[in-house]
């Protein structure tokens, strides 16, 4: 949908627009929509019931498009998908794709309504020409109807089930879209529906426009909000992004699959593209089940080519979908317990993955890297994981990221070398009005970036004794830096102390980078017990030790280590580190310009900006994981103490009380 000539970033976050009143219509439980993700429940033999995918197929086309002419749009017209065409005679064609007849549709058309810049549209009565300011309407003669200009940038456009023309807009005060409805006849708008995104539309099935989103595909009553699901995403290997494509025009077919129309971000491209709905019980291959709390585009994009390149197995992924997170969590616990559970999981699906190693829950993956010819040396040491256990591999890391922070200079004494300690006198000493970051950070987030690298916070924890000591100079000043610096509604235009970066690819740190060190910021990291680290992030993979299809979990563990490139796709980094150092090569050899937020920003890439990549990477450390849940209990109640409502001393009693009853259920 939108036109990429540069390398555009954006690095604000978008928050999903939600709750907009739909009504959903349900959905049979065989087509395999149940619990509300697209996904049924898993029986104790693994069998993947209720499961379904989604399959891409894609045909790359001859090109229709002539020298010297232009592609002006696509659409499905009277059940059969049209092309328009105009060329430097001032013509503008239609190309019927089925039988690869031209027809000639007008002549002597302005080169502005045949530039690359407009897109054609066009029902039994009328041609409609956008060029993303303003909408001409022209009889099929060609005589014009009506001309009206729009309040924001048109980005597609079609028409509704009931006859009506659709809009989507760009909406610069959210940073999604809106839907615009108008009277073909007599031009009057009406009507907006917002969309925090949106790939494409096209004229609905049953009602409405069909919409393309994050989410899946619907038909969407702009008008009541009510929306008829066709196919959801999550769950399935297939996301409307992994491929970088646009959408030009696309249909529900009878038979419930989904045909399309789609060009290759940045490429003079066409494919003819299909989804297929695939149930596991109607292939001739064995299901393997795969429990993610969310798969990114990197995951769906390697579950994919698992799926097309393996001839025994089809891995089916589980997301949570919308089910509550603790819901889905003591789930995922209960059954593993019972013996039951998916064939494989990440970490983040369990309430405790270290216990479970412990139990002998997790399969040890040693054996099987025995008899492999993957060389560990090739891989990052943090992508071999042990859970805890003294011997043996016990979960794979295939993608990882690393998170720094860059503070201000003058709270740093110019320098990234600075303790906790100095840091938390420079920053109760600083007298002007700052907040640590815009990026979520209250004095409870705060509190979480002081502690979060900490094993024991700061000898605050005795884990072989269960004590706990919450009192002294070290914990006051946290408490009282965090409540002076977090973000509050009448604090967050002050200016911000401090600025989040990811290393989860070079283009993308190097423009955060750009961006600190504009701001007067050094790189500093997060404060643990042995100075100040980096954060490592892994996504991971374990095989249930209660799988009866251990080898075909092997076999897709194998193929995440073995083609790390396309984790790469969803601005992770790879494990291999060949390809990691094949893609920072690739991402520093030239300059590039950014959007952030409205304002463009020249990226220099810099031999320091890559050795504090490097930096960024290198030195991480995973948090620690048995912290958590202390973590928690801290932030919850400190907050009575950021409120005004209790002392550090009422908190701190509060506090020692209930870490020291989780410390004695503790093992």
């Amino acid at each position: 949908m939108r036109n990429k000539k540069w390398i555009c970033l954006l690095l604000s976050v978008i928050a999903l627009l939600g709750g907009c009143g739909s009504v959903e219509r349900k959905v049979p439980a065989e087509s395999g929509m149940q619990n509300g993700n697209g996904l049924g429940a898993t029986s104790g033999s693994m069998e993947a019931e209720g499961f379904y995918d989604l399959e891409l197929s894609e045909k790359k086309l001859d090109s229709p498009i002539q020298q010297e002419e232009t592609f002006l749009g696509a659409q499905y017209f009277e059940g059969e998908r049209i092309w328009f065409i105009g060329n430097e005679d001032g013509q503008v064609f239609c190309y019927y794709e089925e039988s690869g007849e031209r027809e000639l549709l007008l002549e002597e058309v302005q080169a502005s309504r045949r530039s690359a810049d407009c897109r054609w549209y066009r029902d039994a009565e009328r041609f409609y020409v956008l060029n993303r300011i303003s909408l001409l309407v022209l009889h099929t003669d060609g005589k014009t109807a009506y001309e009206t200009r729009m309040e924001e940038t048109v980005e597609n456009i079609c028409i509704s089930k009931e006859g009506n023309l659709v809009f989507v807009t760009s909406d610069s005060s959210h940073y999604g879209y809106v839907l615009k409805t108008m009277n073909p006849k007599t031009g009057v708008l009406s009507g907006d529906y917002a969309l925090s995104e949106c790939f494409g539309i096209a004229e609905g099935v049953e009602q409405g426009v069909l919409v393309i989103d994050l989410s899946g595909a619907y038909d969407l009553n702009t008008e009541s909000g009510e929306k008829i699901w066709h196919m959801r995403w999550s769950g399935t290997s297939y996301s409307p992004n992994i491929n970088n494509n646009f959408f030009y025009t696309f249909k529900i077919t009878k038979e419930g699959d989904m045909e399309l129309l789609q060009g290759k971000a940045l490429k003079e491209e066409f494919y003819a593209a299909k989804i297929t709905r695939i149930n596991p019980e109607e292939m001739e291959k064995i299901p393997l089940v795969f429990r993610v709390t969310y798969a990114n585009s990197g995951l769906k994009l390697l579950v994919a080519g698992f799926n097309q390149e393996n001839q025994e197995y089809h891995v089916f992924l589980q997301e949570r979908g919308s089910e509550d997170y603790g819901d889905f969590v003591a789930r995922t616990d209960m059954e593993i317990a019972a013996g039951k559970g998916p064939d494989m999981f990440e970490d983040g699906v369990v309430s405790d993955i270290y216990a479970l190693a412990a139990k002998g829950a997790l399969e040890n993956l040693e054996p099987y890297f025995a008899q492999s010819t993957i060389d560990r040396n090739e891989y990052y040491p943090a992508a071999f994981q042990n859970f805890g256990k003294e011997e043996g591999i016990y979960g794979i890391g295939y993608e990882m990221c690393s998170d720094t922070m860059y503070i201000r200079e003058e709270l740093t004494g110019g320098s990234g070398q600075i303790n906790l300690s100095s840091l938390l006198d420079n920053m109760e000493g600083y007298e002007g009005q700052m907040i640590f970051s815009s990026q979520y950070y209250s004095s409870e987030a705060l509190l979480q970036y002081f502690f979060e690298m900490s094993e024991d916070f700061y000898g605050m924890v005795d884990w072989e004794q269960k004590t706990c000591n919450f009192s002294g100079e070290l914990w006051e000043k946290i408490l009282q830096v965090s409540k002076k610096y977090g973000m509050t509604e009448g604090n967050r235009e002050w200016e911000e102390a401090a600025y989040p970066v990811s290393a989860r690819g070079f283009a993308g740190f190097a423009g955060q980078d750009t961006q600190a060190v504009q701001r007067g910021m050094v790189m500093v990291g997060y404060p643990a017990g042995n100075g100040m680290v980096s954060r490592q992030r892994l996504s991971d993979v374990v095989m249930n030790a209660n799988s009866v299809h251990k080898e075909g979990v092997w076999q897709f563990i194998q193929f995440l280590l073995e083609n790390q490139e396309l984790v790469l796709s969803d601005h992770m980094l790879p494990v291999q580190e060949k390809v990691l150092l094949e893609s920072v090569e690739a991402d520093s050899r030239e300059d590039y310009s950014m959007l952030v937020q409205g304002e463009r920003i020249e990226v220099v890439i810099s031999q320091g900006m890559t050795d504090r990549f490097w930096e960024c990477l290198n030195y991480a450390q995973p948090a620690p994981y048995r912290t958590r849940q202390i973590l928690q209990i801290v932030q919850e109640e400190a907050e009575t103490y950021f409120t005004g409502d209790k002392t550090i001393e009422e908190i701190s009693a509060v506090i020692e009380n209930r870490v020291r009853l989780y410390l004695a259920e503790t093992e």
